[in-house]
Protein backbone atom coordinates (compact mmCIF):
# COMPACT_ATOMS: atom_id res chain seq x y z
CA UNK A 1 0.00 0.00 0.00
CA UNK A 2 0.88 3.47 -1.08
CA UNK A 3 1.20 6.03 1.81
CA UNK A 4 -1.85 8.19 1.77
CA UNK A 5 0.05 11.50 3.40
CA UNK A 6 0.37 14.49 0.85
CA UNK A 7 -1.50 12.74 -1.86
CA UNK A 8 -4.82 13.81 -3.54
CA UNK A 9 -7.46 13.16 -6.21
CA UNK A 10 -7.42 15.13 -9.42
CA UNK A 11 -10.89 15.86 -10.28
CA UNK A 12 -11.61 17.31 -13.91
CA UNK A 13 -12.40 19.60 -15.45
CA UNK A 14 -8.70 21.25 -14.95
CA UNK A 15 -8.74 24.63 -16.21
CA UNK A 16 -5.53 27.25 -17.00
CA UNK A 17 -5.40 30.05 -19.27
CA UNK A 18 -5.68 29.52 -22.71
CA UNK A 19 -2.03 30.88 -23.80
CA UNK A 20 -0.32 28.87 -21.23
CA UNK A 21 -2.23 25.25 -22.19
CA UNK A 22 -2.28 25.83 -25.64
CA UNK A 23 1.56 26.10 -25.34
CA UNK A 24 1.80 23.63 -22.89
CA UNK A 25 -0.25 21.02 -24.85
CA UNK A 26 2.04 22.27 -28.29
CA UNK A 27 5.09 21.35 -26.15
CA UNK A 28 4.50 18.00 -24.48
CA UNK A 29 2.83 16.55 -27.66
CA UNK A 30 1.47 13.02 -27.05
CA UNK A 31 3.23 12.25 -23.99
CA UNK A 32 0.85 14.31 -22.04
CA UNK A 33 -1.25 12.30 -19.71
CA UNK A 34 -3.53 15.15 -19.22
CA UNK A 35 -3.63 19.18 -19.04
CA UNK A 36 -1.92 19.34 -15.67
CA UNK A 37 0.44 16.99 -16.68
CA UNK A 38 1.38 19.25 -20.00
CA UNK A 39 1.18 22.62 -17.72
CA UNK A 40 3.54 21.03 -15.27
CA UNK A 41 6.09 20.04 -17.95
CA UNK A 42 6.82 23.51 -18.55
CA UNK A 43 7.78 24.35 -14.88
CA UNK A 44 4.78 25.31 -13.66
CA UNK A 45 2.20 24.59 -10.62
CA UNK A 46 -0.93 23.93 -11.46
CA UNK A 47 -2.83 25.33 -8.09
CA UNK A 48 -5.06 23.05 -5.87
CA UNK A 49 -8.62 23.88 -5.12
CA UNK A 50 -11.14 21.74 -2.94
CA UNK A 51 -13.41 19.67 -4.92
CA UNK A 52 -16.46 17.37 -4.59
CA UNK A 53 -16.60 13.79 -4.09
CA UNK A 54 -19.58 13.49 -5.93
CA UNK A 55 -17.87 14.87 -9.01
CA UNK A 56 -16.28 11.80 -10.79
CA UNK A 57 -15.36 11.27 -14.07
CA UNK A 58 -18.15 8.71 -15.90
CA UNK A 59 -15.60 6.11 -17.55
CA UNK A 60 -17.15 2.64 -16.92
CA UNK A 61 -20.61 1.20 -16.05
CA UNK A 62 -20.10 1.67 -12.30
CA UNK A 63 -19.52 5.06 -12.52
CA UNK A 64 -23.07 5.31 -14.71
CA UNK A 65 -24.61 3.37 -12.29
CA UNK A 66 -23.59 5.32 -9.00
CA UNK A 67 -24.21 8.65 -10.83
CA UNK A 68 -27.88 7.37 -11.25
CA UNK A 69 -27.98 6.15 -7.80
CA UNK A 70 -27.01 9.77 -6.95
CA UNK A 71 -29.38 11.06 -8.78
CA UNK A 72 -32.16 9.35 -7.74
CA UNK A 73 -31.46 9.89 -4.12
CA UNK A 74 -31.15 13.85 -4.76
CA UNK A 75 -34.42 13.35 -6.43
CA UNK A 76 -35.77 11.63 -4.08
CA UNK A 77 -34.91 14.52 -0.99
CA UNK A 78 -36.10 16.99 -3.02
CA UNK A 79 -39.73 15.61 -3.72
Amino acid sequence: TVPRAGKWAAQTPQMFRLGLLRGALAAAGPQATDESSAVEALGHRPRLVSGDPENFKLTWPGDFALAERLLATRMAASS
